[in-house]
C-alpha cells in the first residue's frame, strides 16, 4: 500500500472552519471566507492529500450581500457541506449584513462544479450551522446560540421544527461548531470549545437518543494543542469523514505561529489528522494532538476527474463588481473609484492568499490611462493594517511610493520619481519582513520599502482572516482604466 508523508496544513493560507464530505471515491471540502468574494471555496480530492479548487458556493453578487460596515468581524462564518439524497447542501451564516440578507442560510446544487442556488434564509439564531440526515431520512439542523441546539429542517423549503437545546459543552468557554454523526447505535456530537485562539479544543458527547441526554467523553478534550510547544496551535473546529476503506479522518483549523510571544499572520489553515475509532470513543491524531506530519495512503492518485473552476483563486472584498474589476485571460482590468485600501467599501482590487512564509509575488501595472490616482501591490490584513508599494499619478507629478498603515497610524516612507507609465512591482516575504521592490528593465529588483510581518498578525490586527496580497487602484475621478498582468 503506497503511503506518503504529508505536512499540515493541507490547505495553507486563510482557510478556516473546514467542513468535509465524501461521495463515492471523491472528497469535497469547503472553508469560511468572511468578507471576501467569491465566497465558500469548494475543493476536491481523491486521496485527502492533493486538493483542487473546483468552484465556490457563492459566486454571484445577487446571491447575497456582504456587510461593509465592519469587515474585520463580519461576513461568511463556518459553512457545513453535506451530500444528502443525491444533492449537495451548504449551510452557513452571513453575519452583519442588512436585515433580510443576513443570518443563517442554505444553498444547494446538483452539480458540485457548477452554480449553486440562491439562499434559502433560515429563521433561526446563532452561528456555525450544520445539517444531519438520520437513518430514517429525517434531516436535522444544529446550531450554536450559547449552547448547541437541534431542530428538524425541510431542505426544500427551509422550514424548521421546534428548537431543543441538547448540550452546553464540557464546561469550557464558547461551545460552538457542532457536527453530528451516527455510529454503532450512538449519536456522536463533536464541537469546539475554548475560543478560536490558543485555548481552542475539540470536545465530544454521545447519546442513544438524538435529543439526548448527551454523555460527555471522559477523555475531553478529544483534541487540542493548547499548552504545548507543537508547531501547529489553536487547533479546533473539526469535521469527520470516513474513507472507502473504513478509516476515519478529521479536518480542522490551526495556525502556524511565527514567534514568541505567539503571533500568526497566514490565518487559520486547514489541517488533516487520522482518527482511531476502533473503540467507543475516538482518538484524534497523536494522543489527542494535531501532528505536523501524517501518513496518507496515496493509492488513489489525484486525477482530473472534475472540471476546474472557471476562475483562478482570486477574490475581492465584498462583491465582484464588474464596474470595478474585469477579468481577461492572464490579466485584470481595474476601473478605480475613490475607495482606497483604508476605506470600508467596495474597491478595485484583486487578492490572493499568502500561503507560505517565504513567498514572492509580482505584478505589472499598465497605467497609461490612469491620470489622477494610484495603483500598486499591497500586503493586506484589513483596512487598518496593510503595507503597499504603488505608482501615484497627479496632474503635476508621477512617483513610486511606499506606505505603511498600522492601526490609526500611517506613514509614507519613500517617494521616488518615476517617468514610465508601466511598472512591475514585487513583494518578497519571509517570517520577519515584507520587502517591496520595483523591477527594472533588466529584470533586477530595486528596493522600494520594507515592513515587519509582526504588525500584520492577527494578534495585532484582531481579525478572523489572514494575509492577502492584492493588486489595487483608486482614483479621484471615474472613467479611468488600468491593466494588471502576471499576478
Amino acid at each position: 500500500m503506497p503511503m506518503r508523508t504529508i505536512t499540515n496544513p493541507i490547505l495553507p493560507g486563510f482557510h478556516p472552519d473546514p467542513s468535509i464530505c465524501r461521495v463515492g471515491e471523491d472528497f469535497y471540502l469547503v472553508t469560511s471566507t468572511f468578507e471576501y468574494f467569491p465566497g465558500l471555496p469548494i475543493y476536491h480530492s481523491k486521496n485527502l492529500a492533493d486538493w483542487q479548487l473546483i468552484g465556490h458556493g457563492l459566486s454571484r453578487p445577487e446571491q447575497l450581500q456582504l456587510s461593509t460596515k465592519n469587515p474585520n468581524a463580519f461576513g461568511l462564518y463556518a459553512p457545513t457541506l453535506r451530500f444528502i439524497k443525491g444533492r449537495f447542501y451548504l449551510v452557513c451564516t452571513n453575519v452583519g449584513a442588512r436585515e433580510g440578507v443576513e443570518g443563517n442560510f442554505l444553498i444547494w446544487t446538483d452539480d458540485i462544479t457548477g452554480e449553486w442556488s440562491d439562499p434559502i434564509w433560515l429563521d433561526t439564531p446563532g452561528i456555525d450551522p450544520t445539517i444531519f440526515a438520520d437513518d430514517d431520512g429525517q434531516t436535522y439542523y444544529l446550531g450554536t446560540h450559547k449552547e448547541i441546539y437541534l431542530r428538524t429542517i425541510d431542505l426544500a423549503s427551509g422550514e424548521l421544527g421546534p428548537r431543543q437545546n441538547i448540550w452546553t459543552g464540557s464546561g469550557a468557554a464558547d461551545p460552538e461548531g457542532p457536527h453530528l454523526y451516527k455510529k454503532d447505535g450512538y449519536y456522536y456530537l463533536l464541537i469546539s470549545e475554548g475560543g478560536t485562539s490558543y485555548g481552542h479544543m475539540l470536545t465530544m458527547a454521545r447519546s442513544r437518543s438524538l435529543t439526548g441526554p448527551y454523555e460527555a467523553c471522559p477523555n475531553n478534550p478529544v483534541m487540542t494543542n493548547r499548552s504545548t510547544n507543537l508547531p501547529l496551535q489553536a487547533a479546533g473546529h473539526a469535521d469527520l469523514v470516513q474513507d472507502t476503506k473504513g478509516n476515519w479522518w478529521a479536518v480542522c483549523l490551526a495556525v502556524r505561529p511565527i514567534s514568541y510571544p505567539l503571533r500568526h499572520l497566514l490565518g487559520r489553515e486547514t489541517c488533516l489528522l487520522p482518527v482511531d475509532w476502533s473503540n467507543p470513543w475516538p482518538v484524534f491524531g497523536e494522543e489527542g494532538h494535531l501532528p505536523e506530519t501524517i501518513q496518507v495512503d496515496t493509492a488513489a492518485a489525484p486525477k482530473e476527474t472534475q472540471k476546474k473552476s472557471s476562475k483562478p483563486d482570486y477574490v475581492t472584498l465584498f462583491e465582484w463588481d464588474t464596474t470595478l474589476i474585469e477579468e481577461e485571460p492572464h490579466r485584470f482590468l481595474l476601473h478605480p473609484n475613490q475607495t482606497g485600501l483604508s476605506d470600508q467599501g467596495k474597491l478595485a482590487a484583486v487578492f490572493q492568499r499568502q500561503t507560505a512564509f517565504d513567498q514572492q509575488f509580482q505584478a505589472t501595472f499598465d497605467c497609461r490611462q490612469l491620470t489622477d490616482g494610484q495603483a500598486g501591490l499591497t500586503v493586506f490584513l484589513n483596512a487598518t493594517h496593510h503595507y503597499e508599494g504603488y505608482l501615484e499619478k497627479t496632474a503635476s507629478s508621477q512617483q513610486l511610493v511606499f506606505r505603511r498603515q498600522i492601526g490609526s497610524l500611517w506613514k509614507v516612507e519613500k517617494k521616488l520619481p518615476y517617468a514610465a507609465d508601466t511598472v512591475t512591482l514585487q513583494l518578497s516575504a519571509d517570517k520577519e519582513t515584507y520587502r517591496f521592490s520595483v523591477v527594472d528593465e533588466q529584470g533586477q529588483a530595486q528596493p522600494l520599502g520594507r515592513g515587519e510581518t509582526k504588525y500584520l498578525t492577527t494578534e495585532v490586527g484582531g481579525v478572523f482572516t489572514g494575509i492577502m496580497v492584492g493588486c489595487y487602484a483608486s482614483a479621484s475621478s471615474s472613467q479611468q482604466t488600468l491593466r494588471v498582468r502576471d499576478f
